[in-house]
């Protein structure tokens, strides 16, 4: 590939050998039809959305219920495959909403979206194009946001005059050939992540009792003695010390990162200006955070690692380990469910609470845990602790692919800055 950069040009910094000139901008109206097709008959029953993240996918399966009302699907757009869908409604990961493309053949769709078919251009450069920011502008300065804070309104004509960036057709394909191969590669390392994690998940099963057992299906040699049964409130003690030394560090609860600073996961604080009355934490306590989820059901307990100390809000039920030795262990074990069953017999959700269960305090401690001796313990800890370790490096070499082609990308579409 070349470098070549004119100022003031329509060109990419990076350009395939034999590829000049200027790129064209063309009107989204000139090179794509809008598809007004709606489901008169109700024929079609296969809801699809657009997610910010995952695209066109299928409602009920990505939701795992039916959101739209099929007696009331006559005004949807029909869909087919190749079609590409904008959604107007805007979230940290889309800020002017996501344009994507159907994959997955025919289907209907919300009337809040637009949905238009390109006529000739090579449909996969687009799909690419679309997942840059170079269209992103324009909408944002078209757009009405009205009471709708939460969703882009723009006219018709606006939208359809879009302006789309396109170099020849031959360049087109050769662009989308090169960032499908690097999609390729990040696709078969991310089906490598996921699947150290179903390994990681089916191992949980076997070395941890599932309900109603007292040992495992899986021991390591040496060990068979049952394991035994005690009460929370024996194992760990209760954290209940004040933030008297003002600690600015504020913590949320990630199912998937743990204790992390609320700056760090929500790029700010959302916790009140004063937070002396908070909780404060030392690295290896435990915070219980109630809020039910879709994956986590009962909520998530997951211990801090990160920071050497940090401070939680009261809603939390927080705890430390009597026995320093055993936390990995816990750990371990609170990511496998192996309490969940046991906060079901005690939690309730309240009316109001928008998925905060009702778990008093005084009865989490009286639950009933499991536990074999302190060796087994460090083996089943050390065994997914290794387990860890490798699925974070699998993770940091998605990530990684990510950022290279978000890099190419910038590069292989003109900088419009």
């Amino acid at each position: 590939m070349n470098n070549e950069t004119k100022k003031g040009k329509l060109v990419p910094e990076l350009r395939f050998p034999g590829f000049e000139g200027d790129w064209e901008m063309k009107r989204l109206g000139e090179i794509a039809d809008r598809c007004n097709f709606r489901n008169k008959d109700k024929a079609e029953t296969r809801v699809l959305t657009n997610s910010a993240t995952e695209g066109v996918v299928d409602q009920n399966a990505y939701f795992d219920k039916d959101i739209a009302v099929k007696e009331n699907t006559d005004n949807y757009h029909i869909v087919d495959r190749d079609d590409f869908v904008y959604n107007p409604r805007i979230s940290t990961s889309a800020p002017v909403g996501p344009i994507s493309r159907n994959k997955l053949g025919r289907g209907i769709m919300s009337p809040l979206y637009s949905v238009f078919r390109f006529k000739s251009e090579n449909i996969d450069y687009l799909e690419h194009f679309f997942s840059t920011t170079l269209w992103h502008k324009y909408l944002k300065q078209v757009a009405n946001y009205g009471a709708r804070f939460d969703r882009m309104a723009i006219s018709t004509e606006d939208f359809y005059a879009m302006p789309i960036f396109v170099p020849s057709l031959p360049e087109q394909q050769k662009i989308a050939e090169c960032l499908s191969s690097v999609d390729d590669l990040i696709q078969a390392e991310a089906d490598q992540l996921q699947a150290l994690k179903d390994h990681k998940k089916g191992l949980m099963q076997q070395l941890f009792p599932q309900e109603g057992e007292t040992t495992p299906k899986l021991r390591f040699p040496g060990f068979k003695e049952e394991w035994e049964e005690k009460k929370l409130g024996e194992v760990f003690k209760r954290i209940t010390r004040k933030n008297k030394e003002n600690n600015k560090n504020v913590l949320t609860i990630s199912a998937q990162y743990g204790l992390v600073s609320q700056i760090d996961f929500f790029n700010k604080s959302v916790a009140a200006a004063d937070v002396t009355g908070y909780y404060l934490l030392e690295k290896g306590d435990f915070a219980y955070n109630k809020s039910s989820s879709s994956g986590n059901p009962v909520g998530v307990i997951k211990p801090l690692k990160m920071y050497d100390k940090g401070v939680v809000s009261t809603l939390y039920i927080c705890f430390r380990c009597n026995n320093p030795a055993s936390i990995s262990f816990w750990e371990q074990y609170f990511n496998a469910g192996c309490l969940d069953a046991e906060i079901r017999t005690i939690a309730q959700e309240g009316a109001r609470n928008h998925g905060l269960l009702n778990v008093p305090t005084s009865d989490f401690f009286t639950l009933t845990i499991i536990a074999p001796s302190l060796p087994e313990q460090q083996k089943i800890a050390d065994c997914f602790s290794s387990l860890d370790e490798g699925i974070a490096a699998q993770q940091e070499k998605v990530e990684a692919l990510k950022e290279h082609k978000k890099g190419l990308m910038q590069k292989l579409f003109p900088n419009l800055q």
